[in-house]
């Protein structure tokens, strides 16, 4: 079975699913031409159906090199793989060094924490994407397992939720550090915090459940402008992802397509001076063999 990935890359006539084999891009209707009208989001909502038909497409690819010099391989600009989910939701405090971090005792809390960002104004893809807020002096990076469901699940069993996982990307799971604790009865407002335009880069492209390893033990790495700033592995998770699923599937139903960002280690700009991020300010992201993922900070209005 050929290793692929999945992709969304912007085309002339607008953005179109990519099988990527052997580190190169496929425009997916060129490669299997009766999934032409087939968006990736398209694939995810019938993931299981599909698989076995990806796997062929990526095994003929990988067995025709030559098919690196037709018109279906592209190096377009990628886009966030999913355009767009129904829910894109987010765990927090769920590793044991990002708590202590927050001077926090680095244990799982009964109720787990999580909460929805808005898909379609937050989700963007690789490269200059980014736009810091003007409202924030305190613009600060995490670095998350995202994960991409590929059936649905309400009032789920950990069994059931982890079967219902389709694949693998980055995410980064950007934060208004000085925005997040506010001034009134609340004291926590995670809209303007972590949920402004921009603010949830995704990609580069979905690495299959079956190709990404023991997602358990997944080293996670960042760097800003080439210095590194994290260096951690998902052993450290508090909740491990199909538990996540499985606790976020009793308050809410988690469709096909829908995106789970996992939760942060240690290593956030706090931890490096108060080193925020400014304009031009590029991220580099790495999670295991996903990735990686490339953004550059630009200028907000």
């Amino acid at each position: 079975m050929t290793p692929f990935a999945l992709a969304t890359v912007q085309t002339g006539a607008g953005p179109a699913a990519a099988i990527r084999v052997d580190g190169r891009l496929h425009l997916l209707a060129e490669a299997e031409p009766s999934l032409i009208h087939t968006s990736v989001r398209d694939l995810l909502e019938d993931w299981f159906r599909f698989f076995d038909r990806l796997v062929a497409v990526a095994d003929t690819i990988a067995s025709h090199p030559d098919r690196s010099e037709r018109r279906d391989r592209v190096d377009p600009t990628v886009l966030t793989p999913v355009m767009y989910p129904n829910s894109l939701m987010a765990v927090g405090a769920n590793y044991s060094g990002h708590l202590k971090e927050m001077g926090l005792q680095p244990t799982k809390w009964d109720s787990m924490p999580f909460f929805l960002r808005p898909p379609s104004t937050t989700l963007v893809g690789p490269g200059a994407t980014v736009r810091i807020p003007a409202s924030t002096e305190q613009f600060d990076w995490e670095c998350e397992l995202a994960v991409f469901v590929g059936r649905r699940l309400r009032d789920a069993t950990r069994q059931e939720a982890g079967a219902a996982i389709a694949g693998y990307a980055i995410g980064l799971d950007l934060s208004c550090r000085d925005l997040i604790q506010v001034d009134n009865d609340l004291k926590v407002d995670l809209v303007r915090g972590k949920a402004q335009d921009t603010m949830a880069p995704c990609g580069p492209w979905i690495t299959p459940a079956a190709f990404a390893g023991d997602v358990d033990d997944l080293r996670v790495q960042l760097w800003v402008n080439e210095q590194q700033m994290m260096d951690a592995s998902t052993t450290e998770m508090l909740f491990k992802v199909d538990e996540q699923l499985q606790v976020i599937s009793q308050y809410l139903t988690i469709e096909p397509g829908d995106i789970l960002f996992t939760g942060s280690p240690a290593g956030s700009a706090g931890e490096h001076g108060n080193r925020w991020l400014k304009p031009s300010d590029r991220i580099h992201a790495t999670i295991g063999d996903l990735g990686p993922l490339d953004v550059e900070m630009t200028a907000g209005r």
